[in-house]
């Protein structure tokens, strides 16, 4: 059984029926001195073992990535009643791959790239909701959509999985189904594992 396949077999059943995380995930990263954090972002993609995420460079997120923290990725699909664990390593996306996919991003997520850039790092501290707003409308007079491109700060990460836990909640018996999946010889191997 190929994992990814199951990932993305309940991703498009999430899809069908509108579920909230269809297209989100959970990412929990270790800093060098133990601190965990978790992090919702959008699941950009899946490709083979790989799942994608776009991450501005000034966020702490992609410095700790870029410094080799260890993740985990989270995806649950209410829905269906699944959750995934995936641990692996990570690739840092070129620069021009990541711009090209940049034009598809919504207007706002390309606005606040350029808060990023012109008025503060992500997660800064700011003294009120309302100067974000007073800054993204400052950008919105500047910048006409059409004319706004991709800032250097864009970045992207592929979490490559060498590792997949997958527990399913789903079953009419209440035995929840849970399996372990590691990808050794260039295959996955799995086991079972007690929920």
């Amino acid at each position: 059984m190929n994992p990814i396949d199951e990932i993305r077999a309940d991703r498009t059943e999430s899809r069908k029926v509108q579920d909230a995380n269809s297209d989100t995930c959970f990412l929990a990263l270790a800093s060098p001195e133990g601190v965990a954090s978790v992090r919702t972002l959008v699941l950009r993609d899946i490709i083979d073992r790989t799942f994608r995420l776009f991450i501005n460079s000034t966020s702490p997120k992609w410095q700790l990535l870029r410094n080799g923290a260890s993740y985990e990725l989270l995806l649950w699909y209410p829905s269906q009643q699944r959750q995934y664990r995936i641990q692996g390593e990570t690739s840092m996306l070129e620069s021009n791959e990541v711009k090209t996919n940049w034009f598809r991003r919504p207007r706002g997520s390309k606005q606040l790239d350029y808060v990023y850039k012109e008025f503060a790092p992500q997660s800064s501290e700011i003294s009120s909701r309302s100067v974000l707003v007073d800054e993204i409308n400052r950008i919105k007079q500047v910048y006409k959509p059409d004319d706004m491109l991709p800032p250097d700060e864009v970045s992207g990460v592929d979490l490559i999985a060498h590792r997949i836990e997958m527990l399913d909640l789903n079953r009419e018996d209440r035995i929840h189904d849970r399996r372990l999946f590691l990808f050794e010889n260039e295959e996955w191997q799995q086991r079972y594992l007690i929920p």
